[in-house]
């Protein structure tokens, strides 16, 4: 998922799906050091994956330091508990996890002598029914658009978060929406990727997330921030408890992918 470009330090967010990389930046303040929660599960079968590590200076590139030996649990509304286990160095995953939409799930993260927690809501799946690429009317016609279609259910409030690949790489724009002006529409919506050039053969697959409204607000103020470049960045609002930088998202996950032609 990621890298969050700070006032003098950079942190790394990692997106929920292991094929994600690190494409966000976000300014934050001077303090290096601080722990950076990575916390996602969803309603797939997958292995469910947490990451820690450490915020570092701008100027030490990328090597942000992984934070390892923790104790991980995530549990569900009933206290079913699920152990997280290090696979490798800041990397902790859980095999007999499958979130259930619906379901608050809370986590549990201890490091060293301190305890974090955050509680996320999974919301009802609402399906992406398809993708398409859309050339321009007028301009370079390479810089083409991306459109999802989806139905929002007119019964819920629903928040989403897209996730756009381009031959299998992440790229780095946000897309945070809600249905404050369209519930229960039949939604056209067109994703218009910053910087990139899409070209006749090229792989598109664009990814769905139903987020609650705390996770919202975490990516909907990245986005605000990636968009007005002129404003002074600042930590997104975080739902860990005591703040640190990061989230927890408990999520469900729709996607569809196309060949340009």
């Amino acid at each position: 998922m990621k890298h969050i470009i700070v006032i003098s330090s950079i942190i790394i967010l990692t997106a929920f799906i292991s094929s994600c990389e690190k494409v966000i930046d976000i300014q934050v303040n001077d303090e290096v050091g601080r722990l950076v929660i990575e916390g996602v599960i969803n309603n797939t079968t997958t292995e469910q994956e947490i990451k820690l590590s450490r915020n570092a200076a701008f100027s030490g590139g990328n090597n942000y330091p992984a934070v390892s030996g923790a104790t991980i649990v995530i549990r569900d509304q009933n206290q079913n508990e699920y152990t997280f286990v290090e696979t490798e160095a800041g990397t902790y995953k859980a095999q007999q996890l499958t979130g259930i939409p619906g379901e608050t799930y809370t986590m549990e993260v201890r490091v060293d002598q301190d305890k974090y927690q955050a509680t996320s809501q999974m919301p009802q799946i609402v399906s992406l029914d398809s993708i398409a690429v859309e050339k321009p009317k007028f301009g370079d016609k390479e810089k083409r658009n991306i459109k999802v279609f989806y139905k929002d259910p007119a019964d819920q409030i629903n928040q989403y978060r897209f996730i756009v690949f381009l031959n299998d790489k992440q790229l780095k724009d946000i897309y945070a929406v809600n249905d404050d002006f369209n519930n229960g529409n039949d939604i056209n919506l067109t994703l218009r990727p910053d910087d990139v050039d899409i070209f006749p053969g090229d792989r598109i697959r664009v990814e769905m997330l139903c987020v609650d409204k705390t996770v919202y607000n975490y990516w909907y103020s990245l986005m605000q921030q990636s968009a007005n470049s002129g404003v002074t960045p600042s930590n997104p609002p975080t739902n860990i408890s005591p703040a640190t930088l990061g989230y927890f998202s408990a999520h469900t996950f729709s996607t569809k992918s196309i060949q340009v032609d």
